[in-house]
C-alpha cells in the first residue's frame, strides 16, 4: 500500500484577512517607499565621512566562513581573570595529586594481595 501525505487543514480566514466592509476605508500601507535621493551635480563632489578601515579586511575574502564564525564566537567568550585561572590551576593540581595517591594506594594493596596469594 502506498503512503499518502497528510493534507494540512486550512485555517479559517481571520477577520483581519477578510475584505473590508463597504463602509470602511482601505488600510493604507505603513511602509511607504522613501523618496529618491537627488543626483549630485557634475563636478561637485560631496565630502564623504572617513570611516576607520580595517587593514586586514582583505583576509575576510580569503578565509572560509567557518573561521569567521569561530572568531565571532570567541569574541563572545567571557575569559577568566588571572586570579581565577591561578585558583583553578591550584585546584586541578591538588585533585590530580589526590587521585594519584588514591590510585597508588589501591595499586600497592592489590600488589600485596597478589604477592601473598601467588608467591
Amino acid at each position: 500500500m502506498a503512503r499518502t501525505q497528510r493534507r494540512r487543514a486550512t485555517a479559517a480566514p481571520t477577520p483581519a484577512a477578510a475584505a473590508p466592509a463597504a463602509g470602511q476605508p482601505r488600510r493604507v500601507r505603513e511602509n511607504l517607499p522613501r523618496p529618491a535621493v537627488a543626483p549630485v551635480a557634475a563636478g561637485v563632489s560631496r565630502a564623504t565621512p572617513h570611516r576607520g578601515r580595517n587593514p586586514l579586511a582583505f583576509l575576510g575574502k580569503l578565509q572560509p566562513r567557518f573561521i569567521a564564525d569561530i572568531i565571532a564566537e570567541l569574541r563572545k567568550v567571557t575569559w577568566p581573570t588571572f586570579a581565577e585561572t591561578r585558583y583553578l590551576t591550584i585546584v586541578v593540581a591538588i585533585v590530580a595529586v589526590a587521585v594519584g595517591l588514591l590510585l597508588g594506594g589501591v595499586d600497592l594493596v592489590f600488589g600485596w594481595i597478589v604477592e601473598r596469594l601467588f608467591f
